[in-house]
């Protein structure tokens, strides 16, 4: 559910008291929280409606807005986490647990790939992709996103939905191998403290307040630069100041907003009907909201191990996503610990 700023009597609603998405999601698919909404399997590519043009266009005007507003740097682009389609006019920059697997797929189809065979093969989308698709310099970059008639596309989510979805997919329980060590450093540096303010922690991988703790002291440090991909902020990710998107989609209108991009650049025909990727949610469903708790009552439940100090630092990392992106970080101070 995207929140918009845009009046000064809004009330912020208290997302964890809805009913349990994640029981709705089992039956129709992902909800707020996952990595793609979801797409049926009876509808084409539709035209977007005027409301639908009118909210992305709003969307890249905040995003120069805040640009200027906070004089971010318009320089140096991140590229090498952009794909780029010169064939399909088609730039994208890919954020992970931002809708990253439904636009790689698309990708994928786009450079030549058939469907049976990813539904089959072994190989990551994100290998598969950059095969096709390797990593642009940034010369070849700038020169893409200037070319009249090409889409540059971001997609972003509420930024703490995906740092939680980050955290409990790399770091909480059995991590990855590739995370295995950063888990234990931070577990390392940071059990003392914790435990002081938690109690007795078991488990062995980092609890979500010392991962905040983690990141906090990166941030103090002034190495947020070196934040792993999964969680650095989309504006230094993507370096939207200097790439000025023509498509700033989100997860939260997922289906909507790629339809936008589809038909502005007529790949309906390519891509073919939407379909549920079925192996894809089976991969899903394993690692989203194991304990069967929707997205809000989680965030409550994480937030609540940190304090408003913890917040507020939050906050200075990954505050100018919320304003850039028009979501509301408000509601995360009746979730902290008091």
């Amino acid at each position: 559910m995207t929140i918009l700023k845009n009046s000064k009597n809004h009330t912020v609603k208290d997302w964890s008291t809805e009913p349990d998405n994640y029981s709705k999601w089992l039956l129709q698919g992902p909800v707020l929280g996952d990595d793609n909404e979801l797409e049926t399997t009876n509808s084409d590519w539709l035209e977007p409606d005027n409301a639908t043009i009118i909210e992305l266009e709003k969307r890249v005007d905040k995003v120069r807005e805040v640009c200027q507003l906070r004089s971010i740097q318009t320089k140096d682009i991140n590229s090498k986490e952009f794909f780029v389609d010169h064939a399909h006019n088609l730039v994208w920059c890919n954020i992970f647990k931002a809708a990253s697997s439904s636009w790689l797929y698309n990708f994928n189809i786009l450079a030549g790939y058939e469907k049976k065979f990813l539904a089959r093969t072994r190989h990551t989308p994100l290998t598969l992709a950059r095969k096709k698709f390797p990593r642009p310099s940034e010369e070849e970059l700038r020169d893409a996103i200037n070319t009249p008639g090409v889409i540059s596309l971001m997609v972003v989510r509420e930024p703490f939905v995906r740092l939680l979805s980050a955290y409990r997919d790399k770091l909480e329980n059995i991590t990855p191998p590739y995370y295995r060590k950063l888990a234990r450093k931070i577990v390392m540096e940071h059990r003392e403290a914790a435990t002081k303010v938690l109690g007795p922690i078991k488990s062995f991988g980092p609890t979500f307040y010392e991962f905040v703790a983690y990141l906090i002291t990166k941030y103090t440090s002034g190495t947020t630069a070196a934040f792993d991909e999964h969680w650095a902020p989309y504006y230094k990710f993507c370096t939207p100041c200097a790439v000025n998107f023509t498509v700033i989609a989100k997860v939260e209108t997922l289906s909507r907003d790629s339809t936008y991009v589809v038909q502005q650049l007529g790949l309906g025909h390519i891509l073919g009907r939407k379909v549920r990727n079925r192996r894809m949610r089976l991969r899903t469903v394993m690692n989203k909201s194991r304990d069967g708790k929707n997205t809000f009552a989680l965030l409550k439940y994480y937030f609540g191990q940190i304090n408003t100090y913890m917040l507020d630092k939050l906050l200075e990392i990954y505050g100018i996503d919320f304003e850039m992106f028009g979501y509301d970080s408000n509601i995360y101070r009746s979730y902290v610990r008091k």
